[in-house]
């Protein structure tokens, strides 16, 4: 199975009077906690084994000045009710009833939380911690993981220390199917803000942290990669670049001032990482957001994606007034935020016709096909599909599938099934190599799926001679 999203042209033929942007995650969700203000990379939507979706989150409690964990629950994602979670996971001296882990991790922050679905059930569910309690005598961040089996009970797991160095907050996890292990994007030390990467199949033993990202020229003047949360999006891997600038220019650490916006990256095989768009993905400035608030927020952060049973994504992201290293103690109710976007499925870029009185036209290179239909995301005046057996422009369609006659496709839809009035279908090509080409006019493009495997142009030619594919993942 194959899904083609637009990142790039490596795998296209043609790319005809379309450009490329990101996608428009859309404001559906506003989460504030009466006692909490959540004003960092604060907030994670995980669902439970119980069909529910959890909210873990941190802040801080007017006048305490001090961290404290919290949950929230919703049935659907998006409207959350603080969780009465301190009496079941017996907390004591609980300050608040929906408080999730003892004050005495006052100190701890919450780097990423993770489902583990192929350890034992106790520890299903695990939160990586960066622990800042021996910064001020020791210089060091002490990193550890906590495990629970329900979002509830949580405990914390022996010899569990996943950065050696100790980094801080705004990381990344995932399981990786090409690496089969599970892959976390962290800062690579305390103060480093930039994009270290390490692996383990067990939560015990870790690879040797490497460098995976950094700011480049393409970046503003002084700008950071703060963090990036990152995600497996079926067969790529998308990651949540923050990128941290606007901050005054004086000869100290960059942390009074300054504002947060993401961007997207994208990796093959979840270890080497290329860069996308050089624009905001989510900011605060987003319109909703503006729109809910009356301001722009300064800083935002996505923590955490959760897919829906359609395809569209939920990101939770925390957001805040003021800009980075703003006092604690002088945020009120109302400045921060857990704010909950809605991406479209596949649509965190896509391909818009430039001229919508014009076609804009996008030919894929061969696949290997084994599929019954092709699945197509857009949204458009007009589009169809023909299907080709044979390279070059001198080649016509495939009898029966030509432009001519595919059933043309008009309106909005995650999932266009092209259709020809001559009857042929898809599946009488399995095992063949074919190409794929779609016009449309007045529309965006975002992905496009089948039973297939891609192929470049000598692969393909050793498929239609003797049968063979290529061998890995990741490529």
């Amino acid at each position: 199975m194959f899904k083609q999203l637009f990142f790039d042209d490596q795998r296209l033929f043609v790319r005809e009077n379309l450009d490329r942007s990101y996608g428009t995650p859309e404001l559906v969700g506003t989460y504030r906690d009466a006692k909490i203000h959540t004003s960092y990379c604060w907030g994670w939507g995980i669902r439970g084994l119980d069909g529910k979706i959890h909210l873990l989150y941190q802040g801080y409690e007017a006048g305490y000045n001090h961290i404290i964990t919290a949950a929230a629950i919703s049935d659907d994602g998006i409207h959350f009710e603080p969780r009465n979670t301190a009496s079941q996971a017996g907390i004591e001296k609980a300050r608040l009833p929906n408080q999730l882990l003892p004050c005495t991790l006052d100190g701890s922050e919450i780097a990423t939380v993770i489902e583990d679905p192929f350890c034992a059930e106790s520890e299903r569910y695990k939160i990586l911690f960066s622990d800042n309690c021996l910064t001020h005598t020791q210089c060091l961040v002490t990193d550890y993981i906590y495990t629970s089996p329900d979002l509830i009970h949580w405990k914390k797991k022996p010899n569990s220390c996943w950065n050696p160095r100790g980094t801080e907050p705004l990381a990344g996890a995932f399981y990786n199917n090409v690496s089969q292990k599970f892959t976390i994007m962290s800062r690579p030390d305390w103060g480093q803000r930039r994009v270290g990467i390490t692996e383990t199949s067990d939560w015990q033993t870790y690879t040797p942290l490497e460098m995976c990202l950094q700011v480049d020229s393409l970046d503003p003047a002084l700008a950071e990669i703060y963090g990036m949360s990152a995600i497996a999006h079926e067969n790529i891997f998308i990651g949540f670049p923050h990128i941290y600038t606007g901050f005054p220019q004086i000869r100290r650490t960059k942390f009074v001032g300054g504002t947060m916006h993401v961007e997207l990256s994208y990796s093959l095989n979840g270890r080497h990482w290329q860069r996308s768009l050089r624009t905001p993905f989510l900011s605060g400035k987003h319109p909703q957001l503006i729109e809910r608030d009356g301001v722009p927020a300064k800083m935002l952060y996505v923590n955490s994606v959760l897919m829906q049973e359609d395809g569209s994504l939920l990101l939770y992201t925390t957001t805040s007034r003021h800009e980075h290293g703003y006092p604690s103690e002088k945020v009120v109710f109302g400045d921060t935020s857990v704010s909950i976007f809605r991406l479209r499925k596949d649509g965190f870029i896509q391909l818009n016709t430039v001229d919508d009185k014009t076609i804009g036209r996008i030919a894929m290179r061969e696949i290997a096909w084994f599929g019954d239909e092709l699945h197509v995301n857009l949204t458009c005046k007009s589009a169809t599909c023909a299907v080709y057996a044979e390279v070059g422009d001198d080649k016509a369609p495939i009898a029966g599938m030509s432009h001519e006659e595919c059933v043309p496709f008009t309106g909005d839809s995650s999932d266009w099934k092209p259709q020809w009035t001559s009857g042929v279908q898809l599946s009488s090509l399995k095992e063949k190599v074919i190409i794929i080409e779609i016009k449309m006019t007045d529309g965006s493009i975002y992905s496009i799926s089948g039973d297939g495997i891609q192929l470049m142009n000598i692969e393909a030619s050793r498929y239609r001679r003797f049968k063979s594919l290529p061998p890995k993942l990741g490529f």
